[in-house]
C-alpha cells in the first residue's frame, strides 16, 4: 500500500511532533488540523494509506471522524490508529473500526512499532 499517512491533530506540537517522527523514519506524512480536513483527504482521490486521529478535537471529535469514515465505501477500508488521552474510549472505538489504539503522551517507539505493524496489515488484508 503505497502513499501517505494522514496525522490529525488540533494541538500544532503534536501535529508537528508525529509529523516530524515518522517522516524522519522514511514515511510521507501530511498533518492536518481537524476532522473535516481529515474527511476531505479520506474521500479523495489521493487517499491516505493510514491516518492517526486524536479524539479531542473542536467541531468533529475523532468518534465522530469515524463514523464518518465507516459511511463512506473508500474510506472505511483506510486503516485507522486512534490516540487519546482518554483510554476508556479504546472499546468504543474498535466497534468504529479502529485497527489499534495509542494513549497520550505518545510513546515514539511504541507509535512507530504501531505504524509499522499497522502497514504492514493493511498490505496483507
Amino acid at each position: 500500500m503505497s502513499g501517505y499517512i494522514l496525522v490529525v491533530d488540533d494541538q500544532f506540537g503534536v501535529r508537528l511532533l508525529i509529523h516530524k517522527v515518522l517522516e524522519e523514519s522514511g514515511y510521507n506524512v501530511k498533518a492536518v488540523a481537524s476532522g473535516s480536513e481529515c474527511l476531505n483527504h479520506a474521500i479523495s482521490l489521493n487517499r491516505p494509506s493510514l491516518i492517526l486521529l486524536d479524539q479531542r478535537m473542536p467541531a468533529m471529535t475523532g468518534l465522530q471522524v469515524l463514523s464518518r469514515l465507516s459511511q463512506d465505501d473508500h474510506a472505511k477500508d483506510i486503516p485507522v490508529i486512534m490516540i487519546s488521552a482518554e483510554t476508556d474510549l479504546e472499546d468504543l472505538a474498535r466497534c468504529f473500526g479502529v485497527q489499534n489504539f495509542l494513549s497520550k503522551p505518545l510513546d515514539l517507539n511504541i507509535l512507530l512499532k504501531t505504524v509499522q505493524e499497522t502497514l504492514a496489515g493493511a498490505s496483507l488484508g
